[in-house]
């Protein structure tokens, strides 16, 4: 139950935007943009707040950015933008001067906390960075991240100074001791561990807690150490001997922040909406303050003590410290966002969110309309009516209904119920008369949209209906579902016409091209699918994301194709497949994307809590991409080398470089790597780092910064297997960066290496024309039918087809030879002999039949030694058993005696009249399993083996170890 509790609560740090009439912030600043945004609703979840140093303003950390406020007036200050993931914590230096952040990007970033300029980034966690705190004196900062350690970075500088490590979950919370010397951290592992601050040094556990401790905070004079944890507790600890005081009861929920008022009197803590006040030395409640209708995420005292700031995902709340009055609320801020959905006149956009509610919002100017109340769970799907007066939503578990509003007033018209788990998707047929929802209970209901009437249920998904759509003509239904299918249904008569397979993870949206031509579909495995709508065929994948997709849109014209994943959106051309370009701005996984009637708009809804709209009307420039070179290879044969290229194009300003190269190790083996002549002359290339299947490359310039095309470095590995495989280049594992230490992620294109075609003699598909494939034909003659041994597909396998092989085979005698002793599957010289024969029989003179006789000929003479000889015993020293190998150039009775260092014969082995030929394998070699004569196994030690082959004996020596 802890994880569930814990992964959940990670989720719901993210929700829908909470756009509040009589707010101070009435819309949120469209301040720093990501490009190719024209408007952004919403200003992103609330993650912690924190007074600055001198009480004037209040630091937001918040799923978009870091958001400063007048802590008097309320007023939006700035914007601090460039970390690509949510921002989790911020901590402002004791000087105040400096901010600083930590992120799900796994990165720190530093901050002119006045101007917000950008100072430099920390790297090296492994993970989210979950909670970052100053030292007193400011020459040290903490992180803590969900690797599981905490690090500490000269605060000036930006070095990394060390690592402690010894919690064995997420590191949730650090907090310095008042003078310094004392590092607490917080972990998903239920403790609080103290360190050494200058020395990193473990000081002790404090154990007691039964789930997460979520916050840490030390008092005012240092001597007492308070926890918050997800049990639902509050602890106070001995600060110097980590002796349990007491514990704090009473939460109604997780305990996320727990803070000392300045003088160390009052204790803050926050919680399910609500946040509470204790006396810190008795532990007596206070009081209570209500007001917030979501987790309080965190509290902060200011300065002087006489106001306390409370956040939770959509808002912070000012209040009197002291009574404990309603001071003002700033609102704004926004939490996940399921859906989104033009009307049909492009006028409005809806949105559906996790707060219960949907957002009507003036599309053009991004004003908000207004917000339809009613739900009790979170609303998964947004939906209008083709002509724009209706709109349906439906909700999660455990309300699991469909509203229909009057899209104009507001109103609400009615409830659909019947569905007894959640409804993920809604839709309308083209001529708005039935509407079609799709649900966790595994069926897709159809509705009469005008009385709300229950028309019937459509059943045989295995698993959560998530996506429903129309055709444009309304005769068909497609729905895609946890169970990894597309299926199509008559949508009059709700009969199944077929089901779509190929995804190998949950369909996650379905979406018909304007014509009806087309079905999109996007899936859980990275994909999106493009099915020909009437047959069901597959059409094409279309690969890019690195991560699931959650939605796919056709523009109006059919041409374009949006898919929102991982904080991406891609373009494709609808018609060949090609990816357009991506769209980056969102922090979090991008849930719906819904194109503009005239196609103009794109609006996204993200679980970052925002809705971007963004202009498709300009022509974009060109990308920054990264690219390996040739783009697709044949492999070369084992022992061969390829060499990649690095190369850069569109490039801009770019000082360095950082790139890490994944290949397949069955494949490839790495060999070296060189500098390009990209970056300006005197570049410092970093020796490659390689680590598995990885090779990191870098290069950094001093001299200044390069623009455009050109080839950053080259790769170059040993082919250990003729198979295919790719070299990857992992966008977020690419980073260019400037002279300003700014650094960018530009698209990436991996390469492709090709298996060489298979030729038809290569019956084991090794690559290779052997004695292996020979052998193989050989064990297949006389069978009819389809079958890989019929090398020239006459229906039978015989010695036409063994012969081709044979002639497939290398231009000298000496490869077959080689094969022969070293496979333990070959013929033996009889059999050679024996298809000789019978090749030579059939009298053909096609060329390539000729040249096999050649090659039956020149094994055969491999098969026949030119005179008899006694081999070394296979293995020597051995324990318990051993091969003795021989040839022989003229047939005879063979036999080996075993004699002891005394001459005493110890074994005969009787091998009978033997033909010409190698005997070198072990399936033909004679075999002693180390015993007597009478069975019993020998002593270690020295004996002698003799041949014995008609006229001729040999004699050699063999060593038994035990």
């Amino acid at each position: 139950m802890k994880t569930t509790l814990s992964l959940t609560l990670t989720l719901l740090t993210f929700a829908i935007f909470a756009f509040v009439p009589n707010s101070l912030a009435q819309d949120s600043p469209q301040w720093h943009l990501p490009e190719g945004v024209k408007a952004r609703f919403g200003k992103g979840s609330i993650n912690e707040i924190q007074y600055s140093r001198d009480g004037t303003k209040l630091a937001v950390a918040s799923s978009i950015g870091v958001w400063i406020y007048d802590a008097q007036t309320g007023e939006e200050l700035n914007l601090f933008t460039g970390h690509t993931g949510s921002v989790s914590s911020v901590s402002f230096s004791p000087d105040g001067s400096t901010l600083a952040s930590g992120s799900d990007d796994s990165t720190i970033r530093l901050w002119n906390a006045t101007t917000g300029t950008h100072i430099r980034t920390l790297q090296g966690q492994r993970g989210s960075v979950s909670s970052v705190s100053f030292s007193p004196d400011g020459s040290t900062l903490a992180s803590g991240s969900l690797d599981r350690t905490i690090r500490l970075w000269n605060a000036t500088t930006g070095t990394h100074i060390r690592t402690l490590q010894g919690h064995t979950g997420p590191v949730i919370s650090v907090s310095f001791s008042p003078d310094g010397s004392t590092l607490a951290s917080g972990s998903w592992d239920d403790t609080v561990r103290l360190w050494n601050a200058t020395t990193g040094t473990h000081i002790r556990t404090l154990q007691g807690h039964t789930n997460s401790t979520y916050s840490t905070s030390f008092s005012p004079d240092g001597s007492t150490l308070a926890s918050g944890s997800w049990d639902g507790t509050i602890r106070l600890w001995n600060a110097t001997t980590g002796t349990h005081i007491r514990t704090l009861q009473g939460q109604r929920g997780s305990v996320y922040s727990v803070s000392f008022s300045p003088d160390g009197s009052t204790l803050a803590s926050g919680s399910w909406r609500e946040i509470r006040l204790w006396n810190a030395t008795t532990g007596t409640h206070i009081r209570t303050l209500q007001g917030h209708t979501d987790d309080v995420r965190s509290v902060s005292f200011s300065p002087d003590g006489s106001t306390l700031a409370s956040g939770s995902w959509r808002e912070i709340r000012l209040w009197n410290a002291t009574t404990g009055t309603h001071i003002r609320t700033l609102q704004g801020h926004t939490s996940f966002v399921n859906s989104v959905s033009f009307s049909p006149d492009g006028s409005t956009l809806a949105s559906g969110s996790w707060d219960d509610t949907v957002r009507l919002w003036n599309a053009t100017t991004g004003t908000h309309i207004r917000t339809l109340q009613g739900h009790t769970s979170f609303v998964n799907s947004v939906s209008f009516s083709p002509d724009g007066s209706t709109l349906a939503s439906g909700s999660r578990w455990p309300e699991s209904i469909i509203r229909l509003w009057n899209a104009t007033t507001g109103t609400h018209i009615r409830t659909l119920e019947g569905h007894t788990r959640a409804v993920n998707s809604v839709s309308f047929s083209p001529d708005g008369s039935t509407l079609a929802s799709g649900s966790d209970d595994n069926t897709i209901r159809l509705w009469n949209a005008t009385t709300g009437t229950h028309i019937r249920t459509l059943e045989g998904h295995t698993d959560r209906v998530n996506s429903v759509s129309f055709s444009p003509d309304g005769s068909t239904l497609a729905s895609g579902s946890w169970d990894d299918t597309v299926r199509l249904w008559n949508a009059t008569t709700g009969t199944h016409i077929r089901t779509l397979q190929g995804h190998t993870n949950s369909v996650q949206s379905v979406s018909f091209s304007p014509d009806g031509s087309t079905l999109a579909s996007g899936s859980w495995d990275d994909t999106v699918r493009l099915w020909n709508a009437t047959i069901g065929t597959h059409i094409r994948t279309l690969q890019g994301h690195t991560n699931s997709v959650q939605s796919v849109s056709f523009s109006p014209d059919g041409s374009t194709l949006a898919s929102g994943s991982w904080r991406e959106i891609r373009l494709w051309n609808a018609t060949t497949g090609t990816h357009i370009r991506t769209l980056e701005g969102h922090t979090r996984a991008v849930i719906s994307v819904s194109f503009s009637p005239d196609g103009s708009t794109l609006a996204s809804g993200s679980d970052d809590g925002t809705v971007l709209l963004w202009d498709l009307t300009p022509t974009p420039t060109s990308p920054t991409v990264v690219s390996l070179s040739p783009a697709s290879i044949e492999s070369p044969d084992v022992g061969e080398q390829l060499t990649f290229s690095l190369n850069i194009t569109e490039g801009q300003n770019v000082a360095g470089y950082q790139a890490t190269v994944q290949f397949d190790t069955s494949a490839l083996s790495y060999v070296q790597s060189d500098n390009g002549s990209y970056l300006p002359s005197g570049a410092f290339f970093i020796p490659s780092q390689v680590e598995g299947n990885t090779v990191q490359l870098a290069a950094t310039s001093l001299a200044g910064e390069t623009m455009g095309d050109g080839t950053l470095a080259t790769i170059t590995f040993e082919v250990v297997a003729v198979k295919a495989s790719t070299i990857i280049l992992s966008k977020s594992d690419v980073i260019l960066t400037d002279s300003s230490g700014e650094t960018t992620n530009p698209q990436t294109e991996n390469a492709e290496i090709t298996e060489p075609p298979r030729l038809a003699e290569d019956i084991n598909n090794d690559g290779v024309v052997n004695i292996l494939d020979l052998t193989l034909v050989a064990s297949n003659f006389g069978k009819t039918g389809k079958n890989i041994a019929d090398v020239n597909n006459d229906g039978v396998v015989n010695i036409i087809d063994l012969t081709l092989v044979a002639a497939a085979f290398g231009n000298t005698a000496a490869a077959p030879l080689t094969w022969s002793r070293d496979s333990e599957i070959g013929p033996t010289r009889a059999d050679v002999e024996a298809w000789l024969n019978e090749a030579r029989q059939l009298n053909l003179t096609d060329p390539a039949f000729q040249r096999g006789i050649l090659v039956l000929e020149q094994l055969l003479t491999s098969l026949t030694p030119k005179e008899t000889a006694l081999l070394p015993n296979y293995p020597n020293p051995f324990n318990p058993e051993t091969w003795i190998p021989y040839q022989l150039a003229t047939p005879a009775d063979v036999s080996i005696s075993i004699y002891a260092t005394d001459g005493t014969l110890v074994r005969m082995l009787d091998l009978g009249h033997q033909p010409i030929g190698v005997y070198h394998q072990r399936s033909r070699a004679a075999h002693w399993d180390g015993r007597n004569a009478q069975g019993e196994p020998v002593a270690s030690g020295v004996y002698f083996y003799t041949l014995s082959a008609g006229q001729f004996s040999a004699t050699r020596k063999m060593l038994i170890l035990k």
